[in-house]
């Protein structure tokens, strides 16, 4: 089993967005701060010129709170305006759900990332931005 519960599990209220009962944990990192197997596990590049995106989604109407499965879709903007569209990959690990998306950058490039997250069951769509400065490892 793959693990990135540290990541993305984070307390800090800078990395989630609670939208009703929907609690978005989202963080970026670099690449490289997986290790080779994990990388190759959930079919992810490793590159220290490549961010991962990191989402999470719990149900805060149950207890205890359960992952939800949604579709995401999104972009990264940096500051002058180029935009990179971000395709998310599902890794199910049974009592976690997470969805990854990588990204390439330059070092110290800052970006505002955009996601949609839509219940493909009930029709809802929420969105998140959130800004986040890469470096190159």
């Amino acid at each position: 089993m793959v693990s990135f519960t540290a990541a993305s599990q984070s307390q800090d209220s800078s990395h989630q967005t609670v939208k009703s009962n929907w609690e978005i944990h989202h963080i970026a990192f670099p690449s490289t701060f997986i290790q080779a197997n994990v990388a190759k596990a959930v079919g992810v590049n490793r590159r220290d010129t490549l961010g991962l995106i990191n989402i999470s989604i719990l149900d805060l109407s149950v207890t205890p709170k359960q992952p939800i499965k949604l579709v995401l879709s999104g972009y990264a903007q940096n500051l002058v305006g180029q935009r990179k569209t971000l395709s998310f990959k599902e890794v199910d690990e049974g009592n976690a759900v997470y969805y990854l998306a990588e990204l390439p950058h330059a070092n110290q490039e800052t970006f505002n990332i955009y996601v949609t997250l839509t219940d493909p069951e009930s029709g809802r769509v929420e969105n998140i931005k959130f800004t986040q400065k890469m470096w190159v490892d």
